[in-house]
């Protein structure tokens, strides 16, 4: 069984990803992940290691904030499908809007739809792309920054999709 074959409880996978260095030492935490991992909502905890000369969070732990989320959704949906399934961010654009000096949340959400479009882009040509956005809001409800994430995934197995 390869790695990427492997699957982990919601729990375990929080508790992982919470200690993951660079997200741990950025201060980036998963507070939720939802039973069928269409969501998961994350916190980015305003302090001295995460902290610029501006004292707001630096612009790099938001953008750290954003990059693992979307595609650790899509391989968890598909592998839970037994269709496991190459996924990563090909690319991402951030744009900050505000400083950050309180906490931040951000929401990442699927939708059912979302996950036939990539099931039909897999059977038709093996690979699929889409983008996402996320915000990053502070503690008084301000958007501090959005970003776009291009997740790409791909189905590295050849695996038969069409009774999906």
């Amino acid at each position: 069984m390869k790695l990427n074959e492997i699957q982990l409880s919601r729990k375990g996978i929080r508790f992982a990803l919470n200690l993951f260095p660079p997200l741990l030492f950025n201060r980036i935490s998963i507070k939720s992940i939802s039973e069928n991992f269409m969501e998961i909502k994350v916190n980015v905890r305003f302090s001295w290691m995460n902290k610029n000369f501006q004292r707001t969070i630096f612009g790099g732990t938001i953008f750290s904030a954003v990059d693992p989320y979307f595609p650790t959704m899509y391989w968890h949906i598909f592998s839970r499908k037994k269709l496991p399934m190459e996924v990563w961010v090909k690319s991402a654009e951030i744009n900050y809007k505000s400083p950050a000096d309180s906490d931040l949340s951000l929401v990442f959400k699927l939708k059912e739809e979302d996950i036939q479009k990539a099931l039909n882009g897999l059977q038709k040509e093996g690979k699929f792309e889409v983008w996402h956005t996320v915000e990053a809001i502070n503690s008084d409800n301000i958007i501090c920054a959005e970003a776009k994430v291009l997740v790409y995934i791909r189905n590295y197995k050849n695996l038969n999709l069409h009774n999906c």
